[in-house]
């Protein structure tokens, strides 16, 4: 049975890997299932293609902010033009923004800027998409204090931690590590507890394909193999895991 009503709530497809191939991609989407495709921003430099790809294509949404991994090319008025980015009309989140620990950048300059946006995003009554790899505590301690709308993407905490960021009203999203058995020992018991109607699917492409597809460069079309490990999980139809993630997707993103 192909699935339908699929939404892909973080990818990247601004990302240089796709090349010239992101037009012939994104534009075979829609006879994929994928309804719907919230384009996440990492860092200024991109951010204009993020904005240009919501216009160019009816089912792709944006946000615009600063991963982690660019805070030390982030210029000074980077709130400035973020705010502007945010005034199109398809943007509908800040982010994705928050802590990575694996690599080097500066931990304090990534809480200030972590938290510019974070405040930005309550000025502008929009939800926020939060990276955290390596900080969970770090990345809490932000997020309890804001408490703004928004999704922990790829989340990677433990069950408390979920409960946590679930006692915040904010959502979760799985993507394709949860069919990596490598990786997926922890997720898929956060994955039992997280109630349906706070999970969100996404890919990240164009990274972390399924283990199925070990390789391949990661697209939207790819999202069936992670709705169905959900659905197993779950004991439910593949096509209730679509509904019900895309409604949810709708719902924090706020797309009619």
């Amino acid at each position: 049975m192909k699935l339908q009503h699929l939404f892909d709530s973080h990818a990247h497809y601004e990302d240089a890997l796709f090349g010239e191939d992101r037009h012939r991609i994104l534009a075979g989407l829609p006879d994929q299932g994928v309804e719907w495709v919230l384009n996440c921003c990492s860092d200024l430099g991109v951010a204009p293609l993020v904005v240009a790809l919501t216009e160019q294509y009816d089912f792709v949404y944006g946000s615009v902010g600063v991963h982690p991994h660019w805070v030390l090319e982030t210029p000074e008025d980077y709130l400035d033009q973020l705010e502007r980015l945010a005034r199109s009309p398809k943007v509908v989140a800040l982010g994705e923004m928050g802590f990575d620990y694996f690599f080097d950048e500066p931990r304090d300059l990534q809480e200030r800027i972590f938290r510019g946006q974070m405040d930005l995003a309550q000025q502008l009554k929009l939800p926020v998409i939060i990276h955290d790899r390596e900080a969970h505590e770090d990345t809490y301690r932000v997020l309890e204090e804001y408490r703004l709308p928004g999704v922990v993407h790829r989340f990677s905490g433990n069950v408390e931690g979920l409960r946590r960021v679930l006692d915040w009203g904010m959502y979760v999203s799985f993507n394709g590590d949860i069919t990596w058995p490598e990786y997926n020992e922890t997720a898929l018991k956060v994955l039992a507890a997280t109630p349906m109607e706070r999970l969100l699917i996404e890919t990240d492409a164009p990274y972390m394909p399924p283990k199925v597809l070990e390789g391949q460069l990661c697209d939207s079309a790819m999202l069936p193999h992670i709705v169905e490990v959900i659905a197993q999980v779950k004991g439910l139809d593949p096509q209730e895991v679509c509904d019900i993630s895309a409604k949810n997707a709708r719902e924090i993103y706020g797309i009619n």
